[in-house]
């Protein structure tokens, strides 16, 4: 949440709406406001479990209770249900998926990321190769607040647009 602020403002520079996957132990050291600040920006707040646990390594039930209380700080927070469920590490259990879905949440993975909690993402052109390389129609990239983050994201979101690529508002996602 450090970077949240900084990150949004770069974001409405290119008209783009994102989903933050936030865990909740970190909300009580976010600034006051930081959840609804986001929706209140246009964003959407998503579930990403209370204290990112490996779900598959935790029983059913410590996985229900890291993303039920989640979803309360979610709701507190912001007065709205979360929409969306990202797992961390992006592995969990076809039970933890039904319970998901019985929750009234997407489930989400990412098909493209900027890798950025990797050390060698500190120098630009690895952080912004990390996406380009593979970049096509349709991707998820999965992005952290992380200082790089910050400070590359406006040249990552104009490489994008200049291969051609828009960006879907994540409130017309929508499972069929």
């Amino acid at each position: 949440t450090k970077y949240a602020s900084s990150m949004m403002d770069t974001l409405e520079k290119h008209n783009i709406k994102a989903i933050f996957f936030i865990n909740g132990i970190y909300v009580k050291n976010a600034p006051k406001g930081t959840l609804r600040s986001m929706v209140d920006r246009g964003h959407i707040v998503g579930n990403h479990t209370w204290s990112h646990p490996y779900l598959k390594k935790i029983s059913l039930e410590e996985a229900k209770i890291e993303i039920d209380k989640n979803t309360e700080i979610i709701k507190n927070e912001t007065g709205i249900m979360p929409k969306f469920f990202r797992a961390p590490f992006g592995m969990s259990t076809p039970e933890e998926r039904a319970y998901i879905k019985e929750k009234g949440m997407i489930y989400m993975n990412w098909s493209g990321s900027v890798k950025d909690w990797e050390k060698n993402t500190k120098d630009e052109k690895v952080f912004l190769n990390n996406v380009m390389k593979d970049l096509h129609g349709g991707e998820i990239i999965l992005i952290h607040e992380h200082s790089q983050t910050d400070q590359y994201l406006d040249a990552l979101l104009t490489q994008i647009e200049s291969k051609g690529y828009t960006f879907l508002d994540p409130k017309n996602i929508t499972i069929k």
